[in-house]
């Protein structure tokens, strides 16, 4: 008799969990879940590539500041002048 009473208990936390995973798939997929989740993605896609552009640019700028520090005086103060008239 105790062990029938505690499979009865058994199944019906199983029968209880099993619900609870099923009325959570049906909320999930009436809310739009993937909509959603594809809408983030889609925004993240977008953030990476405005960062990538944004490291291309300071790269550049990188490479145009070692070049006036790694030259020499003269050329320094000409290219200076120059990106001053060239903006």
């Amino acid at each position: 008799m105790g062990s029938s009473f505690w499979g009865f208990v058994g199944a019906i936390v199983i029968v209880a969990i099993l619900s609870d995973g099923l009325v959570r798939i049906i909320r999930a997929s009436k809310s739009g879940g993937s909509k959603q989740l594809t809408q983030k993605i889609e925004d993240l896609e977008e953030d990476i590539a405005l960062l990538e552009q944004e490291l291309e640019d300071s790269k550049r700028r990188i490479e145009v500041l070692e070049k006036i520090v790694t030259d020499e005086k003269d050329y320094l103060s000409r290219q200076i002048d120059d990106l001053a008239n060239n903006p």
